[in-house]
C-alpha cells in the first residue's frame, strides 16, 4: 500500500525539522534555514549519490574533524528512499524497482529472404572491396543491389 499525501507530507516536514536543526548546531540562524530548505526538497524523494560518500550519524556531526562511532561509505550511483520509518514501504519500493516496467520485445525471427540475402551479400561483398578492407567508390550499393538480384 502506498503511502498517503498526508504521510508523505508528514514526512517531508520531519526531515526538513531534522535537518533544520542540524544546521542550527552547525552553522547558527542561516545552517537552520538552509538545512530546513534542503530538508524539504530531499524530504520524499529518493536520492542518488553522484559520488562516493562517507555518512555519519547527525548527532555526532561535531566529530567531522575526529573519529566518530558509525561510518557509512556510500559508493557512486546508489539509491536513498525515503520510508517515512515503514518496513512495508520499503518493501514496496523495492518490489517496484525490481519488477520490469514493460516487458522486453520480442525479436522478430529472420525470414527466408533475409537469410538469402545474407548469404548472398557475404558472397558479393569480396569483389566490391578494396585491399585495405575499405568500400571501393559505389562499391556498397552495387553489393547491396547484386546481392538482391542474386535473392530473386
Amino acid at each position: 500500500m502506498a503511502r498517503s499525501k498526508t504521510e508523505a507530507a508528514k514526512s517531508k516536514v520531519e526531515s526538513a525539522v531534522a535537518l533544520g536543526g542540524l544546521g542550527a548546531k552547525i552553522g547558527g540562524a542561516p545552517g537552520a534555514a538552509l538545512g530546513a530548505g534542503i530538508g524539504l526538497i530531499i524530504g520524499d524523494g529518493e536520492t542518488v549519490f553522484p559520488l562516493d560518500m562517507v555518512a555519519i550519524p547527525a548527532y555526532q556531526a561535531f566529530m567531522i574533524q575526529g573519529s566518530p562511532s558509525l561510518q557509512v561509505y556510500i559508493r557512486a550511483g546508489e539509491t536513498l528512499m525515503p520510508t517515512g520509518g515503514n518496513v512495508q514501504d520499503v518493501q514496496e519500493v523495492i518490489e517496484s524497482m525490481d519488477s520490469p516496467q514493460t516487458p522486453s520485445p520480442k525479436r522478430k525471427k529472420t525470414t527466408a529472404y533475409q537469410r538469402k540475402y545474407k548469404k548472398a551479400f557475404a558472397s558479393v561483398k569480396r569483389k566490391h572491396m578494396k585491399a585495405n578492407g575499405t568500400w571501393k567508390k559505389g562499391g556498397f550499393k552495387a553489393a547491396v543491389k547484386a546481392a538482391h538480384r542474386m535473392c530473386k
